[in-house]
């Protein structure tokens, strides 16, 4: 059974409801959101499949392998940010040597050294920090080129060659990004104006977890339809389409640390699949979604519809899966739902279980209070 040909089958049925319906669906693989990429690199509206950035501190946390990182089909380039390039600790990790050795390197997984703001503070003495380290680094010949560090003219150490596609390490050069702000010093840049390189990894997916990602929320979606209201011929179609994705997402086997099994048992076990049978609910809330919902487009709109994360995003994990043999990102099929933007709001950054027990509390501490 040919997965992208159900998604488009099943896309097209739901866009039938809505004119906005398409875009949102097309939408959940099709495009990625900025996150910790700098504004001047990142792609903007292009596939979850692309080149990604990841930066060092996340691949410790999640210990993986120069192997693994090669999961990310689209090219991965591992950031050096600030300190990271220059604290001793790291100058004894064998991951780490090896990916210093690939600095501006082609290969699939490679990476660059960055100096900018990551805590979003407004100082900037972290950078300007590790920027004076960087000038009096001696280190400066990679990829037989020889790269000098210059405070007159940083624009010669940017990443300077870019061809057109948005996946592979070979179409783009160089290993340097700075932007230091803030404070009543100078401020210093790399990049002036965009260079679209990355998306980032948070919002990784590659083309087989994209097309189990869009089915689990187009299974989800289905469940929103009033069958009742369908017309013999929708209703006929329908029921063919949501067999269908079942059939596929019964073979969907996953298996790592955050879920082990298939992705129609994720689905119907979901907190929205299981408050009342045959109905979409908002988890949060406690509110039904109907397909009408999924057409509005306003924000403002408290009725909108938010592609939301189980475990948030910030988080910070990433799974190998050895069903998948891939690393799975936060945008991962089984980490999924749909909810009412104000819901999203709500969640804030706990996992759906972790905003239930929240809730549980607060509920608790306001009957003992008011009693």
């Amino acid at each position: 059974m040919n997965k992208n040909s159900i998604r488009n089958k099943v896309f097209r049925f739901l866009s039938s409801f809505g004119e906005n319906i398409s875009a949102k669906f097309h939408n959940i693989s099709e495009k990625t959101g900025q996150y910790n990429v700098p504004s001047e690199l990142f792609q903007k509206r292009t596939h979850r499949k692309n080149r990604v950035l990841i930066s060092w501190k996340i691949v410790k946390q999640n210990g993986f392998s120069i192997k693994q990182l090669e999961s990310f089909t689209g090219g991965v380039v591992v950031e050096f940010i600030n300190e990271d390039y220059f604290l001793p600790e790291n100058q004894t990790d064998p991951i780490f040597c090896e990916l210093k050795s690939r600095i501006g390197s082609d290969e699939i997984v490679s990476s660059i050294i960055t100096i900018r703001s990551e805590s979003g503070s407004s100082s900037s003495a972290i950078q300007r920090k590790y920027f004076e380290k960087l000038l009096n680094n001696t280190e400066v010949n990679y990829k037989g080129e020889k790269i000098y560090i210059n405070r007159n003219n940083y624009q010669d150490y940017a990443i300077t060659r870019l061809a057109s596609g948005g996946t592979g390490n070979e179409k783009w050069g160089g290993f340097l990004y700075i932007s230091i702000r803030g404070g009543q010093q100078d401020t210093i840049q790399t990049h002036l104006n965009e260079l679209p390189i990355f998306n980032p990894a948070c919002e990784f997916a590659n083309t087989a977890i994209s097309y189990d990602l869009d089915l689990v929320m187009s299974y989800f979606a289905l469940a929103s339809i009033d069958e009742t209201s369908l017309t013999p011929q929708k209703k006929s179609e329908y029921q063919e389409l949501k067999e269908s994705i079942e059939k596929i997402l019964q073979k969907a086997e996953y298996d790592s640390k955050a879920y082990s099994g298939n992705l129609y048992d994720y689905c119907i076990n979901h907190p929205s699949m299981k408050m009342i049978l045959g109905k979409l609910y908002d988890p949060i809330q406690v509110e039904e979604i109907k397909i009408e919902d999924f057409n509005i487009k306003s924000k403002e709109d408290s009725r909108s519809l938010d592609f939301t994360h189980d475990e948030a995003v910030n988080f910070d994990r990433f799974y190998w899966d050895t069903k998948q043999n891939c690393i799975l990102s936060p945008a991962r099929p089984s980490n999924v739902f749909w909810s009412k933007h104000l819901s999203n709001m709500m969640q804030q950054n706990y996992s759906l279980e972790g905003y239930f027990a929240h809730e549980e509390e607060i509920i608790e501490r306001r009957r003992t209070l008011l009693k």
